[in-house]
């Protein structure tokens, strides 16, 4: 879904207070809520897109989540937007 590897799923559940999946007692395999997707995005979105350093992804996260989750839904929108402009021009 989010293409990310298991490593880095790890080290943000370390870092990152507010993620904390699911974990059967004695078992290894985590259950994902929907808001911890959510919070899975704005990580990516905030530490792959925007290249901040980890510490300041913490920050942001812990200061306005609704910022991120509106910067990251322009951006998808406007990925979408370009996708069939490009799929538009195509065509002509």
């Amino acid at each position: 879904m989010l293409q990310l590897p298991a490593s880095k799923l790890r080290y943000w559940e370390k870092v990152i207070p507010q993620l904390s999946p699911y974990k059967r007692e004695g078992k290894t395999r985590r259950f994902y809520t929907n808001q911890d997707i959510e919070l899975l995005r704005r990580i990516k979105f905030l530490r792959e897109e925007q290249n901040l350093p980890m510490e300041v992804v913490i920050a942001t996260l812990n200061a306005d989540a609704s910022a991120v989750d509106t910067r990251l839904s322009t951006i998808e929108l406007l990925q979408q937007l370009r996708e069939e402009l490009i799929e538009i021009r195509s065509k002509i």
